[in-house]
Parts: structure tokens; sequence; C-alpha cells
């Protein structure tokens, strides 16, 4: 089924997850994809039937096989080839099963056709470490995306990281092998450092920028997009001192209608997420 017509983009950065990649999914064996699907597919609740979907740095391709197999026609983009190929290509999904994804920068999204609905979860906005950067990557989503599109996206919050990661260091055991992460955080950049090393030998040093609502909420309105609303992940509430994640859901052009629309599906992501 042919989703996109993609040319490839990628800018000259290192890999950071070359080393990782290969055991990237069992190290985040743990992490709740369930509430990422619930929020992703609710929200497409919003659009057209026959919609087409980007996960923006889609890594080991988790979330997107998911969805494939409900039969959404979605795509994927990462900047790390080495994750696209341990996510897609070494696991050998059924065919039909996995989606197309490319290699691409979140700064040059690589779509000449438009684009329904684009997601960015799991954190992804963070890793991009100036605000102009992330100005740049709100600016290709709009590009992108249909009059009527979505995005939906998140970010960890500096409590995330003070509660969990801050000056931290503990291993954990996978059965097959044990990760030991280290992690600080520099106040004043804003930016937290962690390495995570597979037994004695590979790993990788990765780097995220905490950012305030505003910021985000300011880099959005610049991109020409408009923000339908800022919740706390967990409970689709107004974010707290104690939100540790923040789901962001903007439009390019969102009609009347579709605001009413989004405040029904909000109170319903209330009720499921409690």
């Amino acid at each position: 089924m042919r989703v996109a017509r993609v040319r490839v983009r990628v800018m000259a950065v290192r890999d950071t997850f070359c080393d990782l990649a290969r055991y990237y999914d069992h190290i985040m064996d743990h992490v709740d994809y369930d509430r990422w699907f619930t929020v992703t597919t609710a929200l497409a609740e919003l659009l057209p039937r026959d919609f087409i979907h980007l996960d923006a740095a889609c890594g080991t391709g988790t979330l997107l096989k998911r969805l494939r197999r409900t039969g959404w026609r979605t795509i994927g983009v990462d900047l790390s080839p080495a994750m696209l190929r341990a996510g897609l290509s070494m696991r050998r999904p059924p065919p039909g099963m996995a989606p197309p994804a490319a290699a691409a920068d979140l700064r040059a999204l690589p779509f000449q056709s438009r684009i329904d609905y684009v997601t960015c979860l799991f954190d992804s906005v963070n890793f991009l470490l100036d605000i102009d950067d992330v100005r740049r990557m709100f600016a290709e989503v709009h590009g992108i995306l249909k009059d009527t599109g979505l995005f939906y996206f998140d970010i960890v919050t500096e409590r995330m990281v003070t509660q969990h990661f801050d000056n931290q260091e503990w291993t954990e055991q996978d059965g097959r092998f044990s990760t030991t992460w280290r992690s600080s955080y520099d106040r004043r950049t804003r930016v937290t450092e962690t390495e995570v090393r597979v037994g004695t030998g590979d790993g990788g040093v990765f780097l995220e920028r905490i950012y305030e609502v505003d910021e985000i909420e300011a880099a959005v309105a610049d991109a020409g997009l408009e923000l339908l609303g800022a919740y706390d992940a967990q409970t689709w509430h107004a974010p707290k001192k104690r939100t540790t994640r923040i789901d962001f859901v903007a439009a390019r052009d969102p009609s009347r209608p579709l605001r009413k629309r989004f405040g029904a599906v909000r109170s319903q992501l209330r009720g499921r997420l409690a």
C-alpha cells in the first residue's frame, strides 16, 4: 500500500544509538506503550477514515507495528539507521506488517505528500538541544500536515529528571544482560546527560534538554500551528508541579467542530486513563 512519497534527508550527525539499538527493545520492555497507543488512537477519531499517519522519531517502530496491525496506513522516520534496522528488519515481522520507514532528521522531514496525523513521542522533542531546532522541527510538521491535520507530541519535565535521573547510577538486570545507567543534570543549561552501558561493552551517551511549557507553546505558535491543549500525560488534566511528562496536541487549522470534538475526546481520555 502506497502511503506517501519520500525523499530521504539525513543531517550529518553521529548515530548515538549505533551500539545500543540491538538491545533497545529489551531495555525498554517496561515502558508503557499502551498509554501512547490509547492516546494516539483516541485522537485519530478526529481524522477522516482514510488518514495517513507519520510517527516522527519512531525508534525501533514499536508503536508503528502495533498501529499497522490495526489496519493503519502509517510510516515512520528516525535519525538512527541502527534503530530502524533493529526494529523493522531484524525482527522480520509477518508480510504486510512492517510499516515503511526511513532515516531522516526531525528538522528536515522528507515528505512531498501531505500527512493527516503526526506523532512524536517518548520525549523525542527533548533530544533537540536548542529551542531553534524545536521551532524548525515544528515548522517542518506544519509544512507536511494537511489543513485538517493533527500533531501529537510529548516532552519530559524537570521534575522527571530531578526525581529519577539527576546524579544517579543504577544497574538493571534484563535476564540476558545487565545495563548500567549514569545520569547527571545541569540546571543552568537544563541539559541531562545519561550514559547507558550493556555489561562492560556496548552503550551510548544521550543528551536531552528540558523545556518549559511556555517555550513549547511559543514554538508551536511560531510554526503556524494552533495548540489545542497541554496535559499531564498520566491523567490528561492540566499539568502540575509533580507532572513528569506532558502531552501536547496541535493542529494546522482547527475548525470549530474539530475543537468541539476534541473536547469530547479529551473527556474520554481522562476517563480511560484514570
